[in-house]
């Protein structure tokens, strides 16, 4: 059974998601609000998900006897009772550390070990419970807090597996969210005690597991992200050196986002299930690899013989794997020797029509080298995406007064990446320069199309590897908008700006993004400044994977701004314009937000253009099942 996915306050929780990180501050505060705070701000600025506390009603515990009179008792009673009182914090200051944790943008879960504080920690409102080791086998108090219908997280440490199959058996049956934690619930467990292998057995019951550690250091828990855990809980301490029971295995502040940093890359190390061909693979694989090509002049209808067939590179024909589905089939068309086969010779009867499928602004991507051949489809709209050579093409158009120009302005020019955000003057200035000669090779060819043109520009914001400031990026791109206004082809022309993913690829390594990828911001300069959008939706999602922001909610803040649409799956950080069907997006939700969307709109999958334009194709006949 595959483990389904939970929401932690609007974080989803499972297989496939980055790991959910949970600062486990519990009792390290020493009682003392001040330090509370301080452990909270440290949790955010290691990049933690979560903090979590511990909430206790000790009357509710303990018999009066031993509260009162500990001494009377063995000795761990006389070390814990008289800490647990020092350390219990009031509920007005929980209640303010709630409000803190979640102003700072982390979620708020605690430990209730008894009715009575679950029902105080309901009424506060917090994003989760977590269940103890120790009230595992509690199946009134199970049965208690799963009343309140909020996702559980329960360790399963100091328990037989008997007893984890009765609690999973008891919250399965009242339908209630919850995640497993894998836990050695001795202080601290040694790595030879760990058993990291029962991660995968408690994946079994159908729900997310994750993994609590009580070991030195972070090795253990980065391992145990690596093996599937979808969860880590791990304690944070100020100092290790305090005096209390769970400050010797918690990790110190510096140690805790070391923490997270290495269990990020493990995220995106692990991937999904799902293979995926990279760019570079797909580069290296028409470059090194193989196609089957005519060895001779092949006309239509003729039957074709393992002897009119040969393998040679390029591979961006039909792989010789199918070489024996091709020898004995009736030849499609005719082809000249050295002409590679396609898949499509390999396909029976008639493709749909794409052209009867949309009643909306529906377009193919091309280049002036290849936009004849889309035209064969019947588009509605032609988007250009130009390269620095392009400049120099004669356009020598047909008949296409029917058809919507869009064009793409180039992303570089030699080694100079348009930036009209950059902090650079000089960069930016040739960046307008840039832009300028896009706007005035847009109007020049507008003549021969319908409607008012658009130009798509990227504004820039990147950078190798520091963090760039975004007030400056935001003020620098208002100055570098006002002077392309003054230019005089602007006024005939629809400019827009596109959405950014947040790690993108240039001249073959990765940058980062610093700036119009979040949907508040990209709203907010789009209102002022009276700008169209090209929102690009693999961007956009790629975003919101690397932020834990929800995709629907940044479609619908951005489609009021949108004049034009690139449609294609994502997956990851970084996985942009992939075929529908091979990323992350939930499809199915999102797809039909477009709906009775009014502008244009392309398919933009990587090298869709290929063989006719094929991947655009395929593309187009997922989208007729959502769109229009």
């Amino acid at each position: 059974m595959d483990s389904q996915t939970i929401h932690i306050g609007t974080t989803p929780v499972g297989d496939g998601y980055p790991t959910y990180i949970i600062a486990e501050i519990g009792i390290n505060h020493n009682g003392d609000e001040e330090t509370a705070v301080r452990l909270v701000e440290a949790a955010r600025d290691a990049g933690a998900n979560a903090v979590k506390f511990q909430k206790r009603h000790l009357p509710s515990l303990y018999p009066r006897e031993v509260l009162e009179h500990p001494e009377r008792f063995e000795q761990a009673f006389q070390y814990m009772i008289p800490l647990l009182k020092k350390v219990e914090l009031p509920d007005a200051v929980i209640s303010r550390l709630r409000k803190r944790t979640r102003k700072l943008g982390l979620d708020f879960l605690c430990t209730p070990f008894d009715p009575v504080s679950a029902d105080f920690l309901h009424e506060l409102g917090i994003d989760a419970f977590k269940i103890a080791s120790a009230d595992l086998t509690n199946s009134p108090l199970l049965t208690h807090v799963s009343g309140f219908d909020k996702p559980m997280v329960i360790s399963t440490g100091m328990s037989h597996w008997e007893e984890v199959e009765a609690a999973v058996a008891l919250l399965s049956a009242r339908h209630n969210d919850f995640a497993l934690l894998h836990c050695r619930s001795v202080y601290p467990v040694w790595p030879r005690e760990v058993n990291l292998r029962m991660i995968n057995r408690l994946k079994r019951f159908g729900v997310p597991v994750g993994y609590s550690g009580h070991e030195l250091g972070i090795t253990v828990s980065l391992v145990a992200a690596s093996m599937g855990a979808c969860i880590i809980e791990k304690h944070l301490t100020l100092d290790r050196r305090q005096e209390g029971p769970d400050h010797k295995v918690s990790l110190e502040p510096y140690e805790f986002k070391r923490l997270v940093r290495d269990i990020r890359i493990a995220d995106q190390a692990v991937g999904k299930k799902k293979r995926i061909m990279l760019r570079g693979e797909v580069l290296n694989r028409e470059l090194f690899g193989k196609s089957l090509v005519a060895a001779t002049d092949i006309e239509a209808g003729t039957i074709i013989t393992r002897d009119m067939v040969t393998v040679q590179g390029p591979g961006k024909g039909l792989a010789p794997l199918h070489l024996d589905r091709l020898v004995g089939r009736r030849a499609k068309r005719g082809m000249r020797k050295g002409e590679l086969f396609l898949e499509q010779d390999l396909e029976n009867g008639e493709h749909q029509n794409i052209a009867q499928c949309f009643r909306s602004n529906w377009g193919l991507i091309a280049r002036f080298s290849d936009y004849q051949d889309m035209l064969a489809h019947n588009p509605k709209t032609l988007e250009f995406h130009l390269a620095e050579n392009d400049y120099t093409l004669p356009f020598t158009p047909r008949e296409t007064n029917h058809i919507q120009l869009v064009v793409h302005a180039p992303e570089y020019m030699g080694e100079q990446l348009l930036d009209l955000c950059s902090l650079d003057s000089e960069s930016r200035h040739r960046s307008i320069q840039a832009t300028i000669k896009a706007l005035e090779l847009t109007q020049s060819i507008a003549g021969h199309f319908r409607g008012t043109p658009k130009l798509i520009v990227h504004p820039g914001a990147m950078s190798i590897q520091h963090k760039l400031d975004k007030r400056k990026l935001r003020d620098n791109l208002t100055r570098s908008l006002e002077t392309l206004r003054t230019h005089a082809c602007c006024r005939d022309i629809d400019l827009l700006f596109e959405n950014l993913p947040p790690y993108p690829w240039y001249f073959g390594g990765q940058w980062k993004g610093n700036y119009f990828m979040d949907a508040g911001e990209i709203a907010t300069f789009c209102k002022e400044h009276d700008i169209g959008l090209c929102f690009d939706l693999s961007h956009a999602a790629l975003y919101c994977n690397a932020k834990g922001k929800d995709l629907e909610r940044t479609i619908t803040i951005l489609l009021p701004y949108t004049r034009h649409l690139h449609l294609a799956d994502g997956y990851g950080l970084d996985g942009e314009g992939v075929q529908f069907g091979e990323g992350d997006i939930d499809l199915k939700t999102i797809l039909p937000l477009f709906r009775g969307f009014e502008g244009t709109w392309v398919p933009e999958i990587w090298r869709g253009h290929l063989n006719g334009g094929r991947g655009f194709l395929q593309a187009l006949a997922y989208l007729a099942r959502y769109m229009d």
